[in-house]
């Protein structure tokens, strides 16, 4: 009944929102109620650290880490181990943060990964997220996620079939249904219970989607864990299904603090090209970055409305998954 009433209500909000009027007094309404977000711009409340952009996945859906696109993307590599410290101890002297541990790669392949996890929490209880394809979550660091109390961990996992697993990511899927199995019941034996996410993406270029997310859903719920599905990202490059008529700035420039592993700093976790850096964390620290000219800058190009000159911004979709703000400041 609860499931029915949410999706109910999902499907109500989706179908407002296709108007801009709709959308506007959607989040009118959010903002008398108290429950629209008001963005700290003095240093940013989500903080994503991309551990590694290293994959050893080629997902369909990943420009990144595709073939096509390897003369496009950067050079991949694991974040140094002495910068994420110091990033570390710059964000703690700002209280509790959202920190996401991933980014374009796969985090768990860091060769110091179980030291990542031990530090993130150690000086403040910061909300930290962690996504994985699950190829490497093997037990040591299954043991070290519960120890140090990773907040959520994210299973993208893409499919219920192992035939449609290796068409839209490759090899290993039973290796990662037994780690995820051994995983869940570890946290079952465990008194720390981070929240556990399965995680499917909608490719509607795949007349077998539906049936997969049929029964991925009727799969994983049988566990104590959270289903989600989640649509398919442009990231800037493919061409999206459908775009709504309109469009209201990205609420990620105001909210997400986004760290490549190279050091480079982006102005959107979509940038996989990095065609918005808006900085370095080796020679400038957070705030700076935050409250410098070069984000002040593609925050205006978003109010004044015109993301369509920019590049990675120009058929992107995550910007309507992210809250509309009123006013922006």
């Amino acid at each position: 009944m609860i499931t029915s009433f949410l999706r109910l209500k999902k499907n109500l909000t989706d179908t407002i929102k296709q108007t801009e009027y709709g959308n506007r007094k959607f989040y009118q309404i959010k903002q008398k109620l108290g429950k629209n977000p008001i963005p700290d711009i003095d240093y940013p409340e989500l903080i994503s650290i991309e551990v590694s952009s290293i994959c050893n996945m080629s997902c369909s859906h990943c420009p990144p880490h595709l073939k096509e696109f390897s003369q496009q993307t950067r050079k991949h590599n694991y974040i140094d181990y002495v910068l994420f410290e110091s990033l570390m101890n710059d964000i703690d002297e700002h209280g509790t943060r959202e920190i996401a541990l991933h980014k374009d790669g796969e985090p768990l392949l860091h060769p110091r990964i179980i030291d990542i996890l031990n530090r993130v929490k150690k000086n403040n209880s910061h909300f930290v997220y962690l996504t994985t394809n699950g190829q490497n979550l093997n037990e040591i660091i299954t043991r070290s996620i519960l120890e140090y109390k990773i907040d959520v961990v994210n299973l993208s996992i893409g499919a219920y079939s192992e035939e449609f697993y290796k068409k839209v990511r490759g090899k290993g899927f039973n290796k990662v249904l037994g780690n995820i199995h051994t995983f869940l019941a570890n946290v079952e034996k465990s008194s720390w219970k981070p929240k556990i996410i399965a995680q499917i993406i909608n490719l509607p270029e795949y007349p077998e989607m539906k049936k997969e997310i049929k029964e991925f859903k009727k799969y994983w719920q049988k566990y104590n864990i959270e289903v989600a599905v989640w649509k398919k990202l442009t990231w800037g490059t493919f061409k999206p299904d459908k775009l709504l008529p309109y469009r209201y700035p990205c609420y990620s420039l105001w909210h997400s603090f986004n760290i490549n592993s190279n050091g480079a700093v982006t102005g959107c976790c979509m940038d996989w090209q990095q065609e918005l850096i808006i900085g370095n964390v080796y020679n400038k620290n957070i705030n700076e970055i935050w409250t410098g000219e070069s984000l002040k800058e593609l925050r205006l190009k978003h109010i004044n409305g015109e993301e369509g000159t920019i590049d990675a911004c120009r058929i992107c979709n995550y910007w309507n998954w992210q809250p509309m703000l009123l006013k922006y400041p």
